[in-house]
């Protein structure tokens, strides 16, 4: 990854101990979850509306969309996110349902079930930081490979993105992950 996310990596983790206080084990798994579908929701929700945007630089751009992310959130997605998380509702690549088996066994507090829920989490909120960051360049004239290509360092050939799906699954599969384990390599090496 060519953009440094250690910052949302570091917000993401905070978030998670603030739910692992503030929740029971038997609820933290599900609103780790729940949090994470929040994100996707809103972002699937703003998509059109982020993506017939200008703007003059970057910048602007992602100040824009951040307030719209918020307002989405607060306005359409809390009304409505437990019912469409609930219904099994698709958003991007995933629903509620894939990730049942890791919620019932991070209820029983089985440790490994917790550990994939919140990698999970991180992961998800890496790639949609990328995709607000894509769309803002996006937004202010960059092409959207030209955009990936400078959010990832690849170069890469790809039909038009008309959708949220299609470019989740694109950071997913150009190095989101990677990028996650080494800030968690790094977190390790800091404990020591």
């Amino acid at each position: 990854m060519n953009v440094d996310l250690a910052g949302i990596f570091k917000e993401g983790r905070n978030q998670l101990n603030i739910w692992k206080s503030r929740y029971s084990a038997e609820e933290y798994p599900y609103k780790v979850i729940l949090n994470m579908f929040y994100r996707k929701f809103t972002i699937e929700k703003m998509w059109d509306r982020a993506m017939e945007q200008s703007f003059s630089n970057w910048q602007n751009a992602y100040e824009a969309n951040l307030i719209k992310y918020s307002t989405i959130a607060q306005n359409e997605i809390v009304p409505v996110l437990e019912n469409w998380v609930n219904s099994n509702k698709q958003v991007g690549m995933g629903k509620l349902s894939d990730y049942l088996p890791y919620i019932n066994k991070a209820k029983e507090r089985d440790l490994n079930a917790i550990k994939s829920i919140e990698y999970t989490y991180l992961l998800h909120r890496i790639i949609d930081e990328l995709i607000i960051l894509w769309i803002s360049m996006v937004n202010s004239g960059e092409t959207q490979i030209d955009a990936i290509a400078k959010l990832t360092l690849a170069v890469v050939k790809i039909p038009p993105v008309e959708t949220y799906s299609k470019i989740e699954s694109i950071f997913d599969q150009l190095g989101a992950e990677q990028y996650l384990q080494s800030l968690l390599i790094e977190e390790i090496n800091q404990q020591l």
